[in-house]
């Protein structure tokens, strides 16, 4: 049984209990909406906290306070108060403590390469990479307040991770080869946008997870392909748009 399932199981099993127990009178001033969206937004809240999104345990806070703010009495901090709280402690926290999904002291850091082109006064880009001893090669970009074009160019590709806050980013993978014909990226977007250009020759797998935001594809990639590409990854208040070209 997979663990998602039973997160999930174990969430409606106690939103039945606590519809139950509020038509009992044990929950009174609550209603069916109310606890259900209380249990919507604490499932948010629990991912938020198990894959260290600001955003998403800042505004799943904000929202669960606004549909109990009459329980809780802070009617006069919502709506907008708490949202504004919320998006502002995530800019903050998000420059203060930004998520680095590397811990090998062997990657560095370079700037945008020829080719790439980024604008904005504010802000920054990075990107990384890091060539394995089997050739493999792993590359990391990280956008923050600004917005980029990054076109990637590898010969063995196995992984990438791309993280994009409060920004734009496009990623080209058009002159890429897989590693041993599979690889994967990983994306985690909060209050922005990415767009990612796939070869249509390409099979994805796109397993990403979306809050408050959307993952959309464009085309199709082929089903029967020997190059297998799996997207993983999060999009909070943003979009992941995915082309086949």
């Amino acid at each position: 049984m997979k663990k998602k399932n039973v997160f999930w199981g174990v969430l409606f099993l106690l939103g039945a209990c606590a519809v139950i127990a509020g038509r009992l009178g044990f929950l009174d001033g609550i209603g069916f909406w109310s606890i259900l969206f209380s249990l919507v937004l604490a499932a948010v809240l629990i991912r938020g906290i198990v894959r260290r999104s600001w955003s998403m345990i800042l505004f799943s806070v904000a929202f669960l306070c606004i549909v109990n703010d009459q329980l809780l009495g802070i009617e006069e901090l919502t709506p907008w108060p708490v949202l504004g709280a919320a998006f502002l402690g995530t800019i903050g926290l998000n420059l203060l403590f930004p998520r680095h999904g590397w811990k090998n002291a062997g990657w560095h850091r370079i700037g945008m390469k020829n080719g790439e082109a980024g604008s904005s006064d504010m802000g920054n880009t990075e990107y990384e990479t890091q060539i394995e001893e089997n050739g493999a090669e792993n590359v990391r970009c990280e956008v923050n307040f600004h917005s980029a074009v990054k076109y990637l160019s590898s010969t063995a590709l196995q992984y990438a991770r791309l993280e994009n806050s409060f920004g734009s980013l496009s990623v080209y993978f058009t002159d890429c080869a897989l590693w041993q014909h599979q690889a994967e990226v990983r994306v985690d977007i909060s209050f922005a946008s990415a767009e990612l250009y796939i070869p249509s020759s390409w099979y994805v797998v796109c397993n990403v997870s979306s809050s408050f935001g959307g993952v959309n594809e464009n085309g199709r990639s082929a089903p029967a392909s020997q190059d297998v590409l799996t997207i993983t990854g999060d999009v909070s208040f943003g979009s992941l748009e995915i082309h086949y070209i």
